[in-house]
């Protein structure tokens, strides 16, 4: 069984905490561990600082070098080139009344034409007042992916605070301000 390739927002991402972050930020403040293009120009000395046969980072009073699993997985992130989500473009971008006190932003999105293509709404600011969620599409394994698209509709609940002044979607045309249709 083949492992899956790493994906910088699914599988690195998550390794890397506030406080390893702000450390790191002290000792490189060019090293941003929450970025991925620093991460990805970094690679090198992340995984010769994390991965020795003595590693210093993180340090123990900050939690502790890595687990063999967590060396492992970055490793085979940068071995498998660097993954990352995709920013889709969205149309037909809708916010509606849903059940109870909430409503339902929707769009469509086209993604690669593979069985574990997907895509969704991730939220980059909840709120209260105004939320922001971006259009991201996961490509699928296969390398490179295969020709034509898909049309997939997305859907996401959001809280009636937010949904009263709108919700901002990112694509990548850019920023969207999505209103409640009004009947």
């Amino acid at each position: 069984m083949t492992e899956r390739s790493p994906v910088f927002e699914l599988h690195i991402l998550p390794i890397f905490r506030q406080i390893d972050r702000l450390h790191m930020l002290r000792v490189n403040p060019q090293l941003d561990l929450l970025d991925y293009d620093s991460v990805k120009t970094n690679a090198d000395d992340i995984l010769s600082f994390a991965a020795s046969a003595n590693p210093t980072m993180p340090p123990r009073a900050a939690g502790g070098p890595w687990p063999s699993e967590w060396k492992a997985l970055f490793a085979r992130w940068k071995a498998g080139g660097f993954r990352r989500l995709a920013i889709g473009t969205g149309q037909n971008f809708t916010l509606a009344r849903a059940a109870g006190n909430t409503h339902q932003l929707s769009c469509t999105v086209a993604i690669p034409n593979a069985p574990d293509a997907t895509a969704w709404f991730d939220i980059v600011d909840p709120g209260p007042a105004a939320a922001t969620y971006r259009v991201v599409v996961f490509e699928g394994e296969a390398n490179p992916p295969p020709d034509g698209t898909t049309n997939l509709t997305l859907h996401e609940r959001v809280d009636a605070a937010a949904a009263a002044n709108g919700v901002t979607v990112i694509d990548s045309a850019g920023p969207h301000q999505v209103t409640e249709a009004v009947a």
